[in-house]
């Protein structure tokens, strides 16, 4: 029965490393496909297509990669350059793409990105420029500034660590209820209490880590 045992857990953890590596090398082949469709549509002159594509760089991100530098640069570049032409609502999708793809592709723990802080004050003040929405013809420039930083200062839902609550929690909750079955029991139904008492200190672990992720996340 050991030997089996090992062997199934191996092919778990074999799996596991083989989808990580999987979902991995997908990221990496994404993006730098997405980079160099981008590079090659600003380099032409196509803003909008390489917008674009300079957005799904950043949603293809993932911790150190080395694509996602470029694709800030080149997002701040081409804002710069709308908005110099006059092109107001061109550069806010610009500055909106940044920010928005680097909120998309956040971590368990991400720091404070100084490209997205920026990309919020460039989109605040653009949008003030603008005038905003009729309701909002009474307000002073700064005020109307400090209320679009106020809304684009929100986290956006779900957050990461508490999302990761839920999931592991979870997994975990259910793994821990399956070896509870197969091992809690004998083979009359009753209750081995040795070998049970781990799995059912992890359901209920899992099953608390779950509550918490749905009430927080």
């Amino acid at each position: 029965m050991r030997p089996f045992r090992e062997r199934a857990g191996s092919f778990v953890v074999l799996t596991v490393v083989a989808f990580a590596a999987l979902v991995v090398g997908r990221a990496v082949s994404e993006s730098r496909a997405e980079l160099r469709t981008a590079q090659s549509h600003h380099a032409a002159g196509e803003l909008a297509r390489a917008t674009e594509h300079y957005r799904r760089t950043l949603r293809w991100s993932f911790p150190f990669s080395p694509h996602t530098e470029e694709a800030v640069t080149g997002l701040q570049s081409i804002a710069k350059e709308l908005e110099a032409e006059g092109d107001r609502d061109a550069a806010l999708l610009a500055w909106r793409s940044l920010a928005g793809g680097l909120a998309a592709s956040r971590f368990l723990y991400s720091r404070s990105s100084t490209a997205r802080e920026r990309a919020k004050r460039e989109i605040a003040r653009l949008l003030v420029l603008d005038g905003g929405a009729a309701i909002d013809t009474n307000l002073s420039p700064d005020k109307l500034e400090a209320d679009h930083r106020r809304l684009l200062d929100r986290q956006p839902s779900p957050d990461p660590l508490w999302g990761a609550f839920l999931l592991l929690g979870f997994s975990a909750w259910v793994g821990s209820v399956v070896l509870l079955i197969q091992r809690g029991f004998d083979s009359s139904g009753r209750p081995v209490w040795p070998a049970a008492r781990g799995p059912l200190w992890g359901a209920l672990l899992g099953l608390a880590s779950f509550v918490l992720g749905l009430l927080f996340a």
